[in-house]
């Protein structure tokens, strides 16, 4: 299920002035929402019909009806769990704490379907698959995604590098051209290093994709193709727990896009790669 409410609240810091009272407003007023006209709601948040629709559409939705629709089936969910997804360590069981980290993970999956760009991720398997180098940049635990990534593009003889040292990372720049590609995946993409690497890549014409979280960051405005996950973390803010799944899956995904394009080649060079490895 689409969570609406989480998708607004996670967002509330990147967003404009009238996005804020409208956001405001919908989380106030969920229930209510659901039964009022667009004109209403505009009134009601002193904004405008307009800016409404807009505002659904940030958050990951064709419009306001969907939002509608996402947000009676959420409070439908909630009304029957009852059950918070923030993670108590004092006071939650064991029972419990299984139960929010699965919950919470299985909503983190739901919302990045619902909004992750499709097209962006077969436009990056395109530009990663034409590519002489792919040089895959990530630090903390975006790092262990990218390093997962890159062995499974060496099973299909992808030309894939990984670091998480941004000097090394801005050496192997200093030798890419345009032919190359420089895939980053990160959380928030304001990453002092990040930002740097990424700037660099762009100095030299170098294609940019990047893996990151579904706002407005200086990283994501200066690459070429965007993969959007939302930002899911409940509590504990700086340990990616649930985003991390999002990103495997995504790197999953968009693996299996360059598989596809590869058709039997790819098969034969993961059993050359399983049989090297069992001999």
């Amino acid at each position: 299920m689409f969570s609406v409410l989480s998708q607004i609240s996670k967002r509330l810091e990147y967003m404009t002035p009238v996005e804020t009272r409208i956001a405001h407003y919908m989380l106030e007023n969920p229930a209510q929402i659901i039964q009022m006209p667009v004109k209403e709601i505009a009134k009601q948040s002193q904004t405008s019909d307009a800016a409404i629709v807009r505002f659904a559409k940030r958050i990951g939705l064709n419009g306001i009806k969907e939002l509608k629709v996402e947000l009676a089936k959420e409070i439908h969910t909630l009304d029957d769990m009852n059950v918070s997804r923030v993670i108590d360590l004092e006071e939650d069981s064991r029972k419990v704490i299984f139960e929010k980290v699965f919950r919470n993970t299985i909503q983190a999956l739901h919302n990045t379907e619902r909004i992750v760009n499709r097209s962006s991720i077969k436009e990056a398997a395109a530009v990663m698959l034409k590519a002489k180098n792919t040089l895959i940049f990530g630090i903390g635990d975006s790092g262990a995604v990218g390093h997962e990534f890159e062995q499974k593009l060496h099973r299909v003889n992808v030309n894939a590098y990984f670091t998480a040292d941004k000097y090394l990372c801005l050496t192997k720049l200093a030798n890419f051209t345009s032919k190359d590609v420089l895939f980053v995946i990160t959380l928030s993409g304001k990453t002092q290093e990040v930002i740097e690497v990424v700037k660099k890549a762009k100095e030299r014409n170098i294609t940019v994709i990047i893996l990151t979280q579904h706002h407005a960051s200086t990283a994501k405005r200066h690459s070429d193709i965007a993969i959007e996950i939302t930002e899911e973390e409940t509590n504990i803010q700086y340990m990616n727990m649930t985003s991390r799944i999002s990103q495997l899956v995504v790197c999953d995904v968009l693996f299996f896009y360059i598989c596809k394009s590869l058709g039997s080649e790819a098969y034969v060079n993961i059993m050359k790669t399983y049989d090297v490895m069992q001999n």
